[in-house]
């Protein structure tokens, strides 16, 4: 608790609450592109080797600026669609996906930018 002592007495609020802790089956928003209109859930701990980049998987759409991308297998989708066959070989696939802040909680987004660090500021088209 925080003591605050004002002229009419002792005012007396909580402390902030500490955020929850991150954990692997925390649901992350993930689309194929940046500009798909498909969105789906995985598992954090599902996502891996995330990293900035400027180009999606599968069609190799560029993206405006630098976003954050990871690896997923193709099943393990706890919800939504993305854009994906496995027309190209045995399933399942690991497959590219972004996550995009406007998805995902600030917990969840800033999770990863501290796994990777600050965007690079070089990288703007």
């Amino acid at each position: 608790m925080i003591e605050v002592v004002t002229e009419g007495g002792i005012f007396v609020a909580s402390t902030p609450k500490s955020q929850k802790p991150i954990s692997d089956t925390d649901l992350v928003s993930v689309r194929r592109q940046w500009n798909s209109w498909e969105v789906a859930q995985v598992n954090l701990g599902e996502v891996a080797n995330p990293l900035w980049d400027l180009e999606s998987g599968g069609v190799k759409a560029s993206s405006p600026e630098a976003l954050i991308y990871g690896y997923v297998w193709c099943d393990a989708i706890v919800s939504g669609t993305l854009a994906h066959s496995c027309l190209h070989g045995t399933a399942p696939h690991s497959i590219k996906v972004c996550i995009l802040r406007k998805d995902n909680s600030p917990r969840i987004y800033n999770y990863f930018v501290s796994l990777i660090g600050p965007k690079p500021d070089c990288w703007q088209r």
